[in-house]
This record gives structure tokens, C-alpha cells and sequence, in this order.
């Protein structure tokens, strides 16, 4: 074999280092003496073979941009064009950088991904074969958009689509086939004319790296598992694909393993293979003994390896951005000659026309600009515009910096040109405190929104906020007022954007009760769409809205994604915790799988962030959520088919009716429509007008909203009519009995309509409405006042006021004000910023007219004798609504392909309905929707910014007495709605597909049907044994009395130690059972993991085992045991020897 040197090492772009990334993929091109690179940010490259420069040919942006980027996977070309393909696109374009076509996978194969592409085989044929995977392929289950595409070169369109069968990572054309690589590690060989799987080799068992084909051979590069862990396999496995048979494998010795393949293009047993660390190895399958080893002078990593057609260049693409060329033609690199890409010669690549440079000039001192000259031109020039058209106080280019102090100055030394002085005292300031500069005010879009710029650096995202960091239990002062403090722009501390932070212990060290001293349950913010969080405390704080969502999930609703039932389990759940932390996990999670909800642009994540403030997004979710909770309302009762008299318990508190009347100015007629409505949308005077002075004015037009719009008039037929239209409502007993309005402040003179111009304030506590002949006439009423509101008026309270507010360095966000929260303080107003729960006076919540508040949202419940005779006769419906004792009593599943072996519960018996006090046990297993974000600091620190969102997989709940005492009455696996990123099959025992409901072979129910067997239990008033179960509960986001919990945790827990003792040691040390070995039977297979039913009848026991110890007075003695033993063997049972 000929000696390789290196010739030369050139950037592939002109970019700045490392702008561009890594050379993801390296290409000869085989009709021109070019060499292409396409980056990992989506750049083309082509450079020519003259050294010692390499000239940069053509490049051209393909694929994404800098700031989204979209890695080039691979490169192919013709004698018209280049093609590549990224992960979303395949593109053709001219030698010179001119596009011609692009094909987006999406509009094909929505969620596909692809992994590369290769030319077909057919002589005859002008298609490249793409493919690759979507994202629940590679978790092991296919989808319909697992395709391979055909595109034609000439028209760049898809001819055909094929299924892939797997998740195709690589693939590669040999003399008859294509082949393709699997996630999985196997090679399948398709027909080039159907690309329908003829064979299947298998190479490797934990992946593929990468795959090369030539002539009737096929190499490929893969994973091995070692202790289940992926290592790359030392060898080079090689298939016939005559006899479809492997032959013997070829030892790799580079350190690191191989990571690119190359075959030799003259010679087909000659490959190149190079390992990450900047090494590759000749090795000819026939001798493999005479392998040549050689090593880059490199400092970087090898992203990609290419040979060219001639043979006497092989290229390596590094993740700095350049581009090392070998050579074994010793002339060549000798001489300094350019290296042959290809055996025979091609046309050269067209030039750009030649452009004279312009007359140079004899440049002086005292030269006149005017010698120039300047082209002709008729319109004002771009540099012809005063200074202060674009100076600014935030420019740092053109604002004059300040003077220094004087006391600087005094101080000042210099050392090597540079001068350095102390800071004065007068100029340090506070300590820990951040003062506000150009960079921090400038934050902050014109409609409050935070800038994208910002939102990494603040992590704007409500999901991720880190803006007012709040504190551990070991950091709590509840006398510690200074961060309450008003900031410069007048807003106390206690509106500030608060945020969650993580120890190592998750969220469980953290210190809610240093935020929330009441009994009034706040809502967390580390979950998508928690934006939501202050209108769903309005909803729970509104007496009829929240009797509706309980009365509704009395129901039998058979919707698994019903929007009313998750806010009945949340306002169940916020009632009992009585100040506890809580979560609105499981309706948000509902609330972001709705289609339309993401089309109507109410979801707040970092891919879909709203441009419009939070003051109208949740106004826009005001609209969406009472809309949707009507219809799924009255969709129960048309299925169960209740009576007349009981649909009114289905009838939405905010629905009211509306006529809708229109005349045509041209002909005169009239027409009226009726339609349903739930909100009020404020509507206020024109500018130029006088202010109204308090709400009651603006609200009777905003009930009518006369307007005149021109449209075709169906009478007479006129194109451009007029048409006078106003709205009315039948009678003042047609008010709804809640009242939800939204502000609709959009602008500065809206805003102003609120600031008080007198005593009280422009927003009064209660209103008064009547109708007279379909128009509403309000009245503003005060507290000293409520009882002399007109009679047979509709007299409203309010309840709930939403506001966004925005401090000088904060991002804006909601919180609510909430009236007469406690019953027995009716007038008491609460604050609600999430987590943070604290009494405001009346004329805080009432009073607008600071810049940092913008109202939103004003839901107000009518307190009058017709409301409260309706609301008596609802409630006297309600008591005859019995909960659905049948989830218990009946055997639930969704799953076609159950195994009747796999069922090892026992449902209960009607005489087996639990009474309180009633002994369960319970375990649970989770899985990972989404990986916990750790951030590494320069010192090697680590912090959690964002733990694991984990969902409930399975629950198991074993009856803890009687005479079948052990046997479990509920086994549910609950059917996946989201991506599983991650089964956590050694903690869980959840398998792959487990979850599904097309594959899976065990009791699959839907998420809310587990939730309500569990909420059934609570209710009837069970006491649940289990192990660590307020985590537990924490993720099913359902609240369980202390009163009503029996954890082993608790248990087994000595003052005098602070170590908490696991399931697995107790259940060794006391029961002499060994769990959660990683071994489970079921049936006659055996799986790894934990088992929940087995851990659920550990934990009962351990607890007869502590009402023994208990009653023989030796828990105290058994407790010194178990720490003594647990540190003797490190808190782990054993291993046993099989």
C-alpha cells in the first residue's frame, strides 16, 4: 500500500472559526475538480484542488441558519448539481450556488427526520433515496411518516413513498441494492426499484456508526453493549451481499474505536477507517496484518472522511471547521501540485465575470472628497439624516460616555498604558444588589413582552423562569420583610416573577410556607402553560364556576381528555390542601394536546411563545377554556341522557344568551340571530371623548356594541350595504349567574379609562344590572350600598380581578386578586402569584393607575335572590348525584391484545366498597416525559434548573384487610398520551410499548380513569399504606389527608438518625423478602424492574410488622437494629449467589 502525507489544511468557510460548527459531512465531487463541505449549521462549501490556498469555489447557505441550525448529513452530485440533505430538507442547487429545488420533508412526512441519502443503483433511474426516522420510532414504536423518499434529481419531486419498516440511520447504494441501517443495528437490502426490504443482515446489536457499500460488499461500523452500555465494537464487520452471508470481521486497533468508513473507490478491499481522536488506518481486508496506522496533527475532533474517485486523495471534515487533505501522490505533495479528485479530466467550473476594479485614486491630506465622484441618484441618500433621528440614551455607539467621578480620578495609576483606581465608597452601593443599566431596561418589547435576546438570559419561558429566585427551608426568616421591598417603580416585591429553585433533593427542600402563610392553596410554576395558573384560581374562587367542574366529575364522562373533569379534580384537590403547595399538572398537560389550543397561539412554551402580552393571551384563554368546558358539558348529558329537569346541572354558569339584530341602510331590513356567549369583551369611548368615571358606564355599551359594518345585504342584494347591528339580551332573569369580562386594554388611552379621577376607584366591588327592552343598563354599587340596588336587578359581586404586572427589571406575568376566598371573611381580598398567597387591602386590588398594573380579567358572581334560589335548586340536584361506584366494581380496559395471564388483580365485590378508615396499600410507576436540565459551572458545580417531568405509568392498590387481605383490587398501566423520552425500566419495570395501546399486553386505562378510581378512594375516606407516597401523590397531582396516609418512611424513621431507609432494606431486614431485585415474573416471562403490586404488599406488612413492634414495646430496639445493620452493609441488601 502507498504512503498517505497530508497536502494541505484549509477552513471550509470564510466564516469566523466556529460560527459555522463542525464539517458534518465531506464529498468529492466526481464531474469537477471541486471538493464539497457541508457544515453543521447547514452551510455548502466547495473549495478547488490548486494548493497551496484550495480556493474557496462557491458557498452557499442550504440548510436552517446560524440561528437554527440544521446539520448536513450528506452530499451527493451530478453533472447539473449538488444535493444535500439535512434532517428537515433535501436541495439541489447549481455548482455555483444557485438553488434549483428543495423538497421539505414535512410537507411529505411530518415528524420525519432524515438520517442521509445515496443515489439509486439503476443506471436508468434519476432518484436519490432519502430517509431516516421520526422521534416515536426511535423509541421503538413506528409511525405512518416512517418513509423512505424518492426524489427526482431533474424535477425535485417525491416519486414514491415507502415504508421504512424501522428507523433507518444510514444509508448506502452497492452494485445491485440499496442498504439501509436501522436503529437497531441491523442492514436491510432493498429492491432498488420498490425499495422494498428483500433481506435483513444483522450487524450490530447496539447500533450502527456507519455503513458503506461498494460492489457486492457491504462494511459497516456499529455499537456493542458492555454491562449495558454502548461502546464502540473494535471490528469492521463485512456482508456478502451475493450469498447474503457475513464474513469474517476486520480489527480496528485506533484508540477510541472507529467512528467513519471509507472504501477505497479502485480497490474495494481497501478501506479507511478513522477513530474521533484524530487517527485513521488503512487496512485491506485480504492482508489485514499490513494495516498502515497514521495519526492527524490535529487538535480537534474528525467529523467526516471522504475518498476522492481518483484514489489519491482522502479528506477529513474536523469540528473546528477545516478541512485536512491527504495525498498518496508523493509528486504531488512534494512539488506542490495540484492533487488529481478524479482519474480523468473534467470540465473546469465556471468562473464569476471578471469586474474591473475601480480607477485607484492618488489619496492626500488635502485631496477634496468631491474627486470621488458619486453615482446619479434621485432620492435622498441612507447616510443624509440628523443625529437625532437615531441617537438614543441605550446606544452605545453614539451616546458620549459619562464623565468619570472625581474621586477616580484622584485615585487613578496606570501600569503597561492601562489605568486602574479603587472604587469610592459612595459609588459600591448595597451589597448582592443589581443595578438597573441600559442593558436591563431595554429588556422588554414595546407591548411587554420580553425580547428573545433576554429570554435565554432570563429564562423567560414561564416554564423556566429563574427571575426571583425563591428559598430552601435552610434559608427561611419569616421576619426578613427586605424582599417585599418596593422596587424604583413603586411595585412591592411580593408581585415579583418568582421562580423555583432546586437542590439536590428536587423541589422537596424548597420553602413553599415561606410564601404562603393562609390556608388558600397557591399553584407551582414549573410546568408548560403555567401562565394559567392565576385564571384557574380565579375560576376555583368563583362559587358557581367551581360547583359546576364538582358537580361534572360526578358524572360518568367519557371524554379521557375532558377539560371540565380536570378542573373539578383541581378544585377538589385545592379545597383540601388547605395551604399545601399545589400543581395543575394534569390539566395543563390536557390543555396543550388540544389541536386547537396551539393553533389559536394559547400555548406559552419556548417553541410556540405568544407574541401578544399575558394581559391578552389570557384573555384569548378566557374565550377558549368557557367555550370548551359548555360543550363538553352538555356532550355528557346528551350521553347519559338526562332528564329536562337535570340538564340544568350541564348548563355553563357564564352562558347567557344573545340576539343579534342588523339593518340594512340601503333597503331597510331587518334580521336577528341568536347565539350562546360566555364573555364580555370591554368596549370603551373613543378617543377624543370623555372619559367614563367608573365601569357601569362602559359596560352597557359593551353589552350592546352598536357598530355599523358594510357587507352584502341578503335582501336586496347591494354589495357594500351599511348594516346598523346591536346586540340584545331577553330579560334581567337571562344574566348569567357568573360574569366574566375581559378588560381589553390594548392601548395607553385605555389604560388611562381606569386611573381614578376621583375618591373611589374607576372598578367598584358589586354592579347592578337590569334590562329594559333587550339593553342592559348597569350601576355601579358600593359596599355601604349593596343592600339599595334596584329592584329585580341582577346584583353581582366581583370575585376575581386578573392583572398582568411588570417591574422595572422583571418579565411580566399574571396574578390574581381574589375576594371573600374564606367564607368567613366575605370583604377579605387575597393575592395569588403562584405559590406566593398574601392578604392586600380592598383599595390595593380595586385601584389602578400604577404603570407596572394592567388589568386583564374580571369574573364577578351574581348574589341576588333569583341567583340564590337557582343556585338552591342546583345544589338539591347535585345531592342526588351518586359518584360511579362501578370504576371499582368493574373490570376497565382499553387494550385489543390483553393477556388474560398477565391479569393478577381481583376487582372488589359490591359488599367490598370501602368505608372510611378502610386499609389499602398502594405503590406507583412513573415514567419520563422530559430529562431533568442540570447547569455545570466553571467551578464543577452542578444545579438542577429543571427537574424530570415524570407521569404516572402505573398504579397498584391491594386491599390491606379482610379476609383477602394482600390480594390487589387495582393493576392499571395508563395509556401514554405524550412522548416517553424515557421508560426508567430499572425503576419502573415499564417496558417499551407497555403504554401503548395497539401493542401492549397488559390492562391498559386512560389517565383519567386511574385518577378517578384513586379520587374514589380518598373520598371514601380510605387510609393508604404505602412507601414514600407524598412524592408519589405529588405526580398524580391528587391531594391525600395527612389523617388518611400511612407512609413506612415515617415509620421507620429515628429521630436520632436522619437517614430515610428504602423499601428494598426494610422489606430484607424485617421481612426477609428481597424486592425490587430487577428480576419480575409475570406470567411465564420474566422482566426487569420493580414489580408496584409486590412493593405495595411489602409495605402492608412492614406495617403489621409496626403495629407488632408497637405492641410489644421493641420498635425503638428494632430501629437502632436496622441503622445499626443498614451502615454495617451500606443500606443495601446483599447480593445474593445464585
Amino acid at each position: 500500500m502507498a504512503e498517505w502525507t497530508q497536502q494541505a489544511h484549509f477552513y471550509a468557510d470564510h466564516a469566523v472559526p466556529g460560527v459555522l460548527g463542525a464539517v458534518s459531512s465531506l464529498y468529492f465531487d466526481p464531474f469537477a475538480e471541486l471538493v464539497w463541505a457541508g457544515s453543521a449549521s447547514g452551510q455548502v462549501t466547495s473549495h478547488t484542488n490548486t494548493p497551496p490556498s484550495f480556493a474557496r469555489y462557491s458557498s452557499y447557505a442550504a440548510h436552517g441558519a446560524p440561528s437554527s441550525r440544521s446539520e448536513v448529513h450528506t452530499l451527493l452530485s451530478d453533472e447539473k448539481a449538488i444535493f444535500s440533505a439535512s434532517a428537515k430538507s433535501v436541495r439541489a442547487a447549481q455548482r455555483n450556488g444557485l438553488g434549483r429545488w428543495t423538497v421539505r420533508v414535512d410537507d411529505h412526512a411530518p415528524g420525519l427526520q432524515l438520517a442521509g441519502m445515496c443515489a439509486s443503483p439503476l443506471s436508468t433511474s434519476s432518484d436519490v433515496i432519502a430517509g431516516g426516522a421520526t422521534t416515536q420510532a426511535l423509541a421503538g414504536k413506528l409511525t405512518e411518516q416512517d418513509v423512505l423518499l424518492a426524489v427526482n434529481v431533474n424535477s425535485g419531486r417525491v416519486m414514491r413513498s415507502v415504508p421504512s419498516e424501522a428507523a433507518i440511520t444510514h444509508l448506502a447504494k452497492s452494485g445491485r441494492y440499496v442498504c439501509t441501517g436501522t436503529a437497531q443495528g441491523k442492514i436491510q437490502v432493498r429492491d432498488p426499484r420498490s425499495l422494498a426490504v428483500e433481506h435483513q443482515l444483522i450487524a450490530h446489536h447496539g447500533g450502527l456508526i456507519d455503513l458503506q457499500a461498494e460492489g457486492n460488499l457491504v462494511y459497516s461500523i456499529g455499537w456493542t453493549l458492555r454491562q449495558g452500555h454502548r461502546v464502540a465494537e473494535p471490528m469492521i464487520k463485512v456482508h456478502d451481499l451475493r450469498s447474503m452471508q457475513a464474513q469474517v470481521p476486520i480489527p480496528m486497533t485506533a484508540p477510541g474505536g472507529p467512528a467513519f468508513l471509507a472504501v477505497h473507490p479502485k480497490r474495494s478491499s481497501l478501506l479507511a477507517v478513522a477513530s474521533p481522536q484524530a487517527q485513521f488506518q488503512m487496512v485491506d481486508t485480504h492482508n489485514p496484518g499490513q494495516s498502515q496506522f497514521y495519526i492527524l496533527p490535529s487538535s480537534s475532533y474528525t467529523s467526516s472522511m471522504a475518498f476522492s474517485s481518483s484514489a489519491e486523495a482522502l479528506g477529513f471534515g474536523e469540528a473546528d471547521g477545516t478541512v485536512r487533505l491527504w495525498t498518496n501522490d508523493t509528486k504531488a505533495s512534494q512539488a506542490a501540485l495540484p492533487v488529481r479528485f478524479n482519474s480523468y479530466p473534467t470540465k473546469a467550473p465556471a468562473l464569476p465575470d471578471y469586474t474591473p476594479p475601480p480607477p485607484r485614486i492618488d489619496w492626500q491630506d488635502d485631496t477634496p472628497l468631491s474627486c470621488v465622484g458619486m453615482p446619479h441618484y434621485d432620492q435622498r441618500l441612507l447616510s443624509a439624516y440628523d443625529a437625532d433621528e437615531y441617537w438614543s440614551h441605550g446606544s452605545p455607539l453614539l451616546t458620549i460616555p459619562p464623565q468619570l467621578d472625581a474621586h477616580v480620578l484622584d485615585g487613578l495609576q496606570t501600569m503597561q498604558n492601562v489605568g486602574y483606581a479603587a472604587l469610592p465608597k459612595h459609588l459600591r452601593g448595597k451589597r448582592n444588589q443589581l443595578l438597573g443599566t441600559d442593558s436591563l431596561t431595554d429588556r422588554f418589547e414595546k407591548n411587554g413582552k420580553l425580547k428573545r435576546t433576554a429570554l435565554a438570559r432570563l429564562r423567560g419561558a414561564r416554564g423556566d423562569r429563574r427571575v426571583h429566585l425563591a428559598r430552601f427551608h435552610s434559608e427561611q426568616n419569616a421576619d426578613d420583610d427586605e424582599a417585599w421591598e418596593s422596587d424604583h417603580s413603586g411595585m412591592p416585591g411580593y408581585y415579583r416573577l418568582l421562580t423555583i429553585q432546586y437542590s439536590k433533593f428536587g423541589v422537596e427542600d424548597f420553602d413553599f410556607g415561606y410564601y404562603n402563610k393562609t390556608k388558600f392553596s397557591g399553584l407551582e410554576t414549573n410546568i408548560p402553560c403555567a401562565y394559567a395558573n392565576a385564571y384557574l384560581q380565579a375560576l376555583q374562587y368563583t362559587g358557581a364556576l367551581r360547583a359546576f367542574a364538582k358537580r361534572h366529575i360526578l358524572m360518568a364522562c367519557t371524554d379521557p381528555e375532558c377539560l371540565l373533569c380536570e378542573a373539578g379534580f383541581l378544585f377538589r384537590m385545592l379545597e383540601d390542601a388547605q395551604g399545601t403547595n399545589c400543581q395543575a399538572t394534569n390539566l395543563l398537560r390536557v390543555f396543550c394536546r388540544i389541536p386547537k389550543a396551539r393553533t389559536l397561539g394559547l400555548l406559552d412554551d419556548a417553541q410556540d411563545a405568544p407574541a401578544q402580552p399575558y394581559s391578552q393571551l389570557v384573555q384569548h384563554l378566557n374565550h377558549f377554556i368557557l367555550g370548551e368546558i359548555s360543550q363538553e358539558a352538555l356532550r355528557t348529558g346528551a350521553s347519559l341522557a338526562l332528564p329536562t329537569e337535570a340538564l340544568a346541572l350541564c348548563a355553563n354558569p357564564c352562558a347567557y344568551t344573545l340576539h343579534t339584530h342588523s339593518t340594512c341602510g340601503m333597503c331597510g331590513h331587518r334580521s336577528a340571530r341568536q347565539h350562546l356567549a360566555h364573555v364580555v369583551d370591554l368596549v370603551y369611548p373613543p378617543p377624543g371623548t370623555p372619559p367614563a368615571q367608573e365601569l357601569a358606564q362602559v359596560l352597557s355599551a359593551s353589552f350592546a356594541r352598536d357598530a355599523v359594518a358594510r357587507g352584502k345585504c341578503r335582501h336586496c342584494h347591494a354589495p357594500h350595504a351599511p348594516h346598523a347591528t346591536f346586540r340584545t339580551i331577553p330579560s334581567t332573569d337571562a344574566l348569567p349567574a357568573v360574569l366574566s369580562m375581559n378588560a381589553n386594554v390594548h392601548a395607553v388611552d385605555q389604560l388611562a379609562q381606569w386611573v381614578p379621577r376621583g375618591e373611589r376607584p374607576f372598578l367598584s366591588p358589586n354592579i347592578a344590572l337590569h334590562v329594559r327592552h333587550g339593553r342592559v343598563h348597569a350601576e355601579s354599587l358600593w359596599d355601604e350600598n349593596v343592600r339599595k340596588a334596584p329592584e329585580h336587578a341582577a346584583v353581582y359581586t366581583l370575585r376575581a380581578v386578573l392583572v398582568q404586572v411588570q417591574g422595572a427589571h422583571d418579565a411580566p406575568h399574571l396574578c390574581t386578586y381574589i375576594r371573600g376566598a374564606s367564607p368567613e371573611e366575605p370583604e377579605a381580598w387575597t393575592l395569588f402569584n403562584d405559590f406566593l398567597v398574601r392578604p392586600v387591602p380592598a383599595d390595593e386590588a380595586l385601584r389602578f393607575g400604577e404603570p407596572w398594573k394592567i388589568p386583564a380579567l374580571l369574573m364577578w358572581e351574581r348574589i341576588d335572590g333569583a341567583a340564590a334560589a337557582h343556585a338552591s335548586q342546583l345544589d338539591r340536584a347535585t345531592s342526588l348525584l351518586k359518584p360511579d361506584t362501578s370504576l371499582l366494581t368493574t373490570d376497565i380496559n382499553i387494550a385489543p391484545h390483553r393477556d388474560p395471564a398477565r391479569i393478577r388483580y381481583k376487582v372488589l365485590s359490591d359488599d367490598e366498597l370501602p368505608e372510611p378508615g378502610t386499609l389499602v396499600a398502594i405503590d406507583t410507576e412513573f415514567v419520563s416525559l422530559a430529562l431533568e436540565e442540570i447547569e455545570m459551572c466553571s467551578d464543577g458545580t452542578r444545579s438542577m434548573i429543571k427537574p424530570s417531568c415524570l407521569a404516572l405509568a402505573r398504579v397498584s392498590v391491594v386491599r390491606g384487610q379482610g379476609s383477602e387481605e394482600g390480594v390487589p383490587f387495582i393493576d392499571d398501566h395508563i395509556a401514554a398520551s405524550e412522548p416517553v423520552v424515557d421508560y426508567l425500566t430499572q425503576y419502573s419495570g415499564i417496558q417499551p410499548g407497555d403504554l401503548d395501546r395497539q401493542m401492549t399486553r397488559m390492562t391498559l386505562v386512560p389517565h383519567k380513569i386511574a385518577y378517578k378510581k384513586l379520587r374514589m378512594l380518598v373520598d371514601r375516606g380510605c387510609r393508604f399504606i404505602g412507601h414514600g407516597l407524598a412524592k408519589d401523590f405529588r405526580i398524580i397531582n391528587i391531594y391525600v389527608p395527612p389523617s388518611q396516609v400511612i407512609d413506612t418512611v415515617s415509620l421507620y424513621h429515628s429521630a436520632a438518625h436522619p437517614r430515610n431507609l428504602s423499601l428494598r432494606f426494610l422489606s430484607w431486614f424485617l421481612l426477609k423478602r428481597d424486592i425490587q431485585s430487577g428480576l419480575v415474573k409475570e406470567g411465564d416471562e420474566v422482566h426487569e424492574g420493580h414489580d408496584s403490586i409486590e412493593d405495595a404488599d411489602a409495605a402492608l406488612q412492614l406495617f403489621r410488622c409496626y403495629q407488632g413492634f408497637e405492641k410489644d414495646n421493641r420498635l425503638e430496639d428494632v430501629l437502632e437494629d436496622l441503622y445499626e445493620v443498614g451502615a454495617r452493609v451500606q443500606w443495601r441488601p446483599p447480593v445474593r449467589n445464585e
